[in-house]
């Protein structure tokens, strides 16, 4: 049994336990097939419990909204980089010798299987994460977390793509040429790195609003459970 920092840890956990099994109820989708590997094999969810738990942990030892709110921010920018490659790899629709050259730039001269393998582990635990840190944000009602976030996500993965293709595609000369964009695009995820730390939350009336709406559901108080 995992070991909490303070209750509000373990209501952080309950919280985000519940947005996995709401994602594992859902009929389709990749979130939903992820979330039910991870609900429905014990030794997955045992690792994602250990795993999601350090994650959240900075945000259990804060103890007002916003500094909250940046913890969470924080935890999201984690699991977009631990989903990068994988979600690379499908959106380009690498095979054969294009994924095991990529893998080979992060993962050396190891067995391709095995590579592929952990990645893959760690994009599921990954995803899983992403499904109840994103509840997590929706509970403190930030629109401005969402819309920062969504943004980096879009920008980092377009300097990710640059990176794999400069760092392992065969033709020298188009990657030489790439470094240009590749590092305008780190530079871009950069400064959205620094709004993400940086730009308060919102706190207009339309976010007590929702959060009322979400009392009334009957799932959420409307105090928020993480402030105190």
């Amino acid at each position: 049994m995992l070991r909490y920092l303070s209750r509000r840890h373990k209501t952080l956990m309950d919280e985000s336990e519940q947005a996995l099994i709401s994602a594992a109820q859902r009929n389709s989708g990749i979130d939903a097939r992820i979330a039910k590997h991870t609900i429905g094999d014990s030794k997955t969810h045992g690792l994602w419990e250990a795993l999601h738990a350090e994650l959240v942990r900075p945000v259990a030892e804060q103890s007002g909204r916003t500094p909250q709110v940046f913890a969470l921010r924080d935890v999201e920018v984690r699991l977009v980089h631990r989903r990068a490659l994988i979600e690379h790899v499908r959106e380009a629709r690498l095979r054969s010798r294009e994924r095991e050259r990529l893998f080979q730039v992060f993962y050396g001269p190891r067995e391709i299987q095995d590579a592929v393998l952990a990645e893959h582990r760690q994009y599921m635990l990954a995803v899983s994460s992403r499904v109840s840190t994103d509840h997590l944000i929706d509970v403190m009602s930030d629109p401005v977390s969402k819309k920062l976030l969504a943004e980096y996500e879009a920008c980092y993965a377009r300097y990710f793509e640059l990176y794999c293709y400069v760092a392992g595609s065969e033709d020298r000369a188009g990657a030489e040429a790439a470094k240009h964009l590749m590092t305008n695009a780190r530079q871009q995820a950069e400064r959205l790195r620094r709004q993400i730390n940086t730009v308060r939350p919102d706190r207009r009336a339309a976010d007590f609003e929702r959060q009322a709406a979400l009392a009334r559901s009957g799932r959420y108080p409307i105090l928020d459970y993480m402030v105190g």
